[in-house]
């Protein structure tokens, strides 16, 4: 890698996503995609057969109720997302499907991740210049050997500023506060539940706070300033957590020993 502070965060590798399902959504092609393009807030349009993309819904209030994954395939689309919020996806999107006539049920499928510099059979649904992050379906009745760790995976994503929420963040944040603007939100696609708020956030709101990535020392301390949300992975003698600050705050807050980098 070409950062030193993240020599033994990121590795090269697959594992299984134990606590991670596919959702597959089911009815007339039409009807589908009307659905999700109502709904979700990335532009389904934009991904290609065999992609991945990054999305997550909203409820009126502009909240993000849901995160996932969503896959094309030939045979239509499916959701990739944690176990932990598949029924609150499922439930906010089943009223608006009865009008649709669509339907959710659950693979029996394994998703697995993979880290890598590069792969030219996969599509990366996160990246940056040193490495990519992947996920896919695998049918194989054996459960495959892992090479890298969960941590591993979480603290990846971090790196990357692609945030998986938990369940106690449901409803708790708009995208701005989660970096959902720069990964999952199409600003052009048009309507979905909650966009105008989103919009105006992103265009009339004044941004006085930042989602960022914090890579530290073991000996890291607690800093009021710093609104951790999600896990703290800890890897070696490195700790790796997202946390929500304000903007002219940061400049003092990089002057902690322990910090090693700010993404």
């Amino acid at each position: 890698m070409k950062n030193n502070n993240l020599n033994n965060l990121i590795k090269y590798g697959t594992l299984q996503l134990d606590s991670w399902c596919v959702i597959g959504v089911y009815g007339d092609a039409e009807k589908v995609v009307d659905l999700l393009q109502g709904q979700v807030t990335s532009d389904i349009n934009k991904i290609d057969v065999d992609g991945f993309q990054l999305s997550s819904i909203c409820n009126h209030k502009g909240l993000v109720m849901a995160d996932f994954i969503i896959n094309k395939s030939k045979e239509g689309f499916s959701f990739v997302v944690k176990k932990s919020i598949s029924s609150t996806l499922i439930n906010e999107l089943t009223p608006f499907a009865k009008f649709n006539s669509v339907t959710f049920e659950e693979k029996n499928i394994k998703v697995m991740g993979l880290i890598s510099d590069v792969n030219e059979k996969l599509k990366a649904f996160a990246k940056n210049e040193d490495f990519s992050t992947y996920v896919y379906m695998s049918e194989n009745t054996t459960k495959p050997n892992s090479t890298i760790s969960n941590e591993n995976w979480e603290a990846g994503n971090k790196i990357l500023g692609n945030y998986f929420i938990e369940p106690e963040d449901i409803g708790k944040f708009r995208p701005l506060e989660l970096n959902y603007d720069k990964l999952r939100v199409s600003f052009d696609k048009g309507c979905y539940r909650g966009q105008e708020i989103v919009a105006r956030m992103k265009y009339l709101g004044v941004d006085r706070r930042s989602f960022l990535t914090f890579i530290t020392t073991s000996e890291y301390a607690a800093n009021e300033n710093i609104k951790v949300i999600g896990k703290t992975i800890k890897i070696e003698d490195k700790l790796t957590f997202n946390g929500i600050v304000k903007k002219d705050l940061i400049p003092e807050i990089q002057k902690n020993p322990h910090i090693l980098k700010i993404i």
